[in-house]
């Protein structure tokens, strides 16, 4: 071989060896790490879980490893009282040894134990906190006797007699329990702290130490702390890594579930299309019988609280009639107010009635205001005063010597307390001694006003207290007499209390003396809204002289409001759609002062559609009318109108509340404002 080939294979030779040490040098690296992960993976107390999984790992956790917790207890109580016998046989090999001293620290140590074993039979040591408190200590009890053992003990028998027991106690803590390893370390670490404090102790005393081989001793606890440490995290880690691994099942299981629900699901939609075209006519007229029959319950359901206006509002027309016909003006003023009344009294039915009706749909929300009580309780005693009369029934009135203004909702106080008096006139008991009576008062309380509906009719037996909130429950008519209403009145009100903050409603009743019902209402000490009436005297305000453009689809509805404004002195123009709109338009001689007009017109035109036309052709020199839309859409209104300086007011609506929002307009110069 030539001395250059020699030298080329040498070199070669030798970058392989380098090449393969340096493979093997890695390897080592890698095993290193990977070993020292293991090492740190088996020293380290496994991470919790998030906050709500932890949890719930606790709890599990403390129900899965009661049950050796329980026998770990009552096997170490069992061990402990063995060894009196080993004890006594020390006894008898030593001379000097303590047989009392030391079957009194077994006796304390048994009673602990013993207490430990019976709190581990209740219900609280399902809880991990709570157990890990009575193991803990029970250990704890067993370090300080054996330790005081080893003590009183002869230093010749004190390694093997009783430091090895120490050593058993230790390891036994670490591994029978099943407890978690952040405690258990903790627990080691006093272990460990503790015996060397104690031999540090007896240094200085004749035994010269706890024991004779104290580096031995303390070194042989160390080991056992440690390998107990690592059998600890083992444990918790695997008992922790089954959790989530069940956690996980249990998902995937209810995701399965879930999946063979829409499979099974999708198979019966399958089966039911397969057989529509044989069960179509029966389905469909189950449909439409059901459709009718909630059609009727809803209708009767409103029909119950419009029934007795509507019926009153026709006799009054009709004897009117008779009494115009008659020549009696005087009787004809009278019967028209009643008139008025009922009419106002059914239109706040009404209005409570559809808007308990959008209450799910999250349409409806209370209007607070500040209003005197005294005027309220005085309306309903009013109103309903010829419906008490009707049933022989007394109505009285108590309120406080001076007004009570209170912050609430007007027309839902209002329903709630005329739901409560109806009732109690509905189930008045005639043959009471001092006759049938129903008493409304209001009582002034530090914060509050307390509203008391009292009759002494048949009552509620207190078995049925918990269902006269439900709809459509009547307790003392069975045969469903009309008469008494459909049930609705207290399910209502249950409904109205729940959406008025910081009322309440309480109710005691006795069966044949009866019922009284109490409500709360915050109180106020502001002056109440003069610019919303709910039934007084009319609005004192001069309209004379305005002009006012009135757009309206429903013929009944637009010539009363024109009848209505042209009696307060106002002149009115009327449009049906929007033709006549923009004829109306088109030929203004005059700037009106007013429009009002409907929210929901022909043809999908809208309110916004009227005021693109009307606007424009009544601005005059800066000049534009005041707008107000009168609808029973007033979500949809006011949505649609913001932003263009229009007040919505609702259908029915009282003609005094029409009058009050067209005189506070003019109030705050609203009418013929000027357009910056």
């Amino acid at each position: 071989m030539s001395p250059l080939s020699w030298f080329v294979a040498s070199g070669a030779s030798w970058q392989s060896a380098v090449q393969r040490r340096l493979r093997t040098v890695s390897r080592l690296r890698s095993r290193s790490a990977a070993a020292m992960r293991s090492l740190r993976e088996t020293f380290t107390p496994p991470a919790p879980f998030p906050a709500e999984m932890e949890r719930r790992f606790l709890r599990d956790h403390a129900h899965r490893f009661a049950p050796f917790r329980r026998a770990g207890a009552v096997l170490a109580l069992l061990i402990l009282t063995a060894f009196f016998a080993f004890d006594y046989f020390l006894f008898l090999q030593v001379a000097d040894f303590p047989l009392t001293q030391v079957w009194l620290c077994r006796a304390v140590l048994c009673a602990v134990l013993l207490q430990c074993v019976l709190k581990s039979l209740t219900a609280a040591f399902c809880n991990d906190r709570n157990a890990h408190v009575i193991m803990l200590s029970g250990a704890a009890a067993v370090v300080a006797c054996e330790l005081l053992l080893i003590v009183l003990t002869p230093p010749s028998i004190g390694f093997y007699g009783y430091f090895v027991a120490l050593c058993m106690a230790t390891f036994y803590l670490f591994g029978f329990l099943h407890l978690r390893a952040r405690p258990v370390m903790l627990a080691g670490i006093v272990v460990l702290a503790v015996t060397a404090g104690a031999h540090a102790v007896l240094l200085g005393t004749e035994r010269g130490g706890l024991l004779p081989d104290a580096g031995y001793a303390l070194g042989l606890l160390a080991n056992m702390v440690v390998i107990g440490l690592g059998m600890a995290i083992m444990l918790e880690r695997n008992a922790r890594r089954q959790f989530q691994q069940e956690r996980e099942l249990s998902d995937m299981n209810v995701e399965l579930s879930g999946r063979n629900a829409q499979l099974a699901s999708e198979k019966e939609e399958n089966q039911i299309k397969a057989q529509a075209l044989i069960r179509l006519k029966d389905e469909q007229r189950s449909q439409a019988l059901q459709a009718s029959q909630e059609t009727a319950r809803f209708l009767a359901a409103a029909a119950h609280d419009l029934r007795q206006p509507m019926f009153g509002l026709g006799l009054a027309l009709e004897a009117m009639q008779r009494a115009l016909d008659g020549g009696d003006t005087g009787e004809a003023a009278r019967l028209t107010a009643l008139s008025i009344r009922s009419a106002r009294t059914m239109a706040t039915t009404f209005n409570a009635v559809l808007d308990l009706s959008r209450l799910e749909s999250g349409f409806v929300a209370p209007e607070p205001s500040h209003f005197d009580l005294d005027e309220l309780l005085r309306e309903v005693a009013t109103d309903l005063g010829a419906f008490a009369q009707s049933r022989q029934v007394a109505l009285r009135l108590r309120l406080p010597a001076t007004p009570v203004t209170v912050f609430s909702d007007r027309q839902m106080v209002s329903r709630i307390v005329r739901n409560l008096v109806s009732n109690g006139i509905k189930y008045a008991r005639r043959d009471a001694p001092r006759g049938a009576f129903v008493l409304i008062g209001a009582v002034r309380l530090q914060t509050r006003v307390r509203i008391d509906v009292m009759d002494n009719g048949i009552g509620i037996p207190a078995q049925q207290w918990h269902r006269v909130f439900e709809p459509f429950v009547q307790l003392d008519n069975a045969e469903r007499d009309r008469e008494k209403g459909l049930g609705l009145g207290l399910s209502i009100v249950n409904a109205m209390i729940a959406l008025l903050p910081e009322h309440r409603l309480e109710f005691k009743s006795e069966v044949g003396r009866g019922t009284r019902f109490s409500l709360d209402v915050p109180k106020s000490s502001e002056t109440p809204a003069a610019d919303a009436p709910a039934g007084g005297e009319p609005i004192a305000a001069d309209l004379r002289g305005m002009y006012a453009l009135v757009v309206e689809d429903d013929c009944l509805v637009r010539t009363a409001m024109e009848a209505l404004l042209g009696q307060w002195g106002m002149l009115v123009d009327t449009a049906a759609g929007m033709a006549e709109t923009r004829a109306l338009a088109a030929g203004l001689e005059r700037v009106p002062d007013l429009i009002i007009t409907d929210f929901r017109l022909p043809d999908g035109a809208t309110a916004s559609d009227v005021l693109d036309i009307l606007l424009p052709a009544c601005e005059d020199g800066g000049r534009r009318p005041a707008v107000l839309a009168v609808t029973g859409e007033v979500d949809s209104a006011q949505a649609a109108l913001a932003g263009r300086a229009a007040t919505v007011l609702p259908k029915p609506m009282h003609p005094e509340r029409l009058k009050a929002a067209i005189a506070q307009a003019a109030g705050r110069g609203q009418l013929n404002r000027c357009v910056e």
